[in-house]
């Protein structure tokens, strides 16, 4: 056997011998090394305070301030007409003009 042959002969015992390690480690710890995945990935995905100055706009249950708009060619000044009897999701954009 020529010596070019006998190392590939052992790279591939090395490389099958390191996939076998592997598959091992994720046999028996799988789930253990995926939590801990998942941890690393997400630790500061969520913050516990918003602490920035930004103001989004009208506080939950305040009323909504008058309006000038358009639903089928009918005019809207009031969104109290629009809701109906399970309520209303009223989405406004300050503005499109940045």
């Amino acid at each position: 056997m020529s010596a070019q042959a006998s190392g590939f002969k052992r790279l591939a015992l090395f490389g099958l011998g390191l996939t076998t390690a592997v598959a091992g480690l994720f046999w028996f710890a799988g789930e253990d090394i995926a939590r801990a995945v998942k941890q690393q990935l997400t630790s500061d995905m969520f913050v516990l305070k918003d602490g920035d100055a930004f103001d989004p706009g009208l506080p939950i249950g305040t009323r909504f301030p008058a309006l000038s708009a358009r639903l089928d060619a009918m005019p809207v000044t009031d969104v109290s007409r629009l809701v109906g009897d399970k309520g209303m999701i009223f989405i406004a954009v300050r503005s499109v003009d940045w």
